[in-house]
């Protein structure tokens, strides 16, 4: 497929989760794009009025092919369970001659051999297989993007530490450097990837906001405390991962299974989270200093700056 394209028309799945709607307010900040929203059956979910939202059947192909065709692009940001049935919505996609899709990665670098080999990651890694696939025969082009954690979303979440129990679990001694970005951040990189789609194509792109270690969000939080006590437990991310291959082996799966698995792909050095090399001078992401994270750690927790 020749590279140079032009990306007007852009459909969006996975618009009202976690990070849909941070690259749907990047695409329309941008005015460079008329957008479709695909939404299910059953959504109610409002979106801006410039916004067209077509209604489709995620479990069948005629109906996602019809609301794709006349697309340049295909942006997934689909949730994780969610992730099998894009299997669906690219073989769509194709069908409707859309030139490039963007899969929903958007985490962890799994051209890490490590972290490709997790279980968890089996639907991510196999559908990256299936666009090489198709991208070789020609018959559309892709782009990966790998943020590693979101910051902002695992700091409300307690990915990185618990604040409102005052409580952390510090992974592998905390002190390992990860690469960490924003949700806006991320969707920054989709626009900027669809405003470049030769120098994107058919490759992974690396990008983050800053590198922070564990111990050093668990001090600033600690400043934004000063006098209370907080609960640090120490914990090894081998640990997690051989309790979570046992369950799958004894076929007891449950969320806090794979989210052991994530944990060690995330904090264990030798898997590759922290990004010695990124695109972010091709992508316009300029990251973030230290004073920036503190005033984010500070404004995530209620607080307007530390003392």
């Amino acid at each position: 497929m020749p590279y140079d394209i032009s990306i007007k028309k852009v459909a969006l799945a996975g618009a009202s989760g976690n990070l849909g709607p941070a690259i749907l307010k990047e695409l329309l900040k941008s005015g460079l794009f008329e957008i479709t929203v695909l939404t299910r059956e059953s959504s109610t979910h409002k979106f801006p009025e410039q916004v067209k939202v077509v209604k489709v059947d995620y479990t069948n192909l005629d109906s996602l092919t019809t609301a794709l065709e006349g697309q340049d692009a295909l942006v997934s940001a689909v949730a994780t369970l969610a992730v099998p049935s894009q299997r669906l919505l690219i073989d769509a996609a194709v069908k409707a001659g859309v030139k490039r899709i963007i899969p929903s990665e958007f985490g962890c670098n799994l051209h890490n051999s490590h972290a490709k080999a997790l279980p968890v990651y089996a639907n991510k890694v196999e559908i990256e297989h299936h666009l090489d696939h198709l991208a070789v025969k020609g018959l559309t082009s892709y782009t990966l993007i790998f943020n590693g954690p979101f910051l902002d979303w695992g700091l409300r979440s307690g990915m990185f530490i618990n604040f409102k129990d005052r409580k952390a679990e510090i992974y592998d001694g905390g002190d390992q450097l990860i690469s960490v970005s924003r949700l806006s951040t991320a969707g920054k990189a989709v626009r900027r990837v669809l405003t470049h789609p030769r120098e994107t194509a058919d490759r992974a792109i690396f990008v983050k906001d800053i590198d922070v270690s564990q111990n050093q969000l668990l001090a600033l939080a600690q400043q934004l405390t000063p006098g209370e006590q907080w609960d640090v437990k120490h914990v090894s991310t081998a640990e997690l991962e051989k309790e979570s291959l046992e369950q799958i082996q004894k076929k007891e799966v449950t969320p806090t299974t794979m989210l052991g698995l994530i944990k060690r792909a995330i904090f264990s050095p030798e898997f590759g989270n922290h990004f010695e090399h990124v695109h972010n001078s091709i992508l316009g992401v300029r990251g973030i200093t230290g004073p920036d994270l503190e005033e984010l750690v500070a404004s995530i927790f209620g607080t307007k700056h530390l003392e």
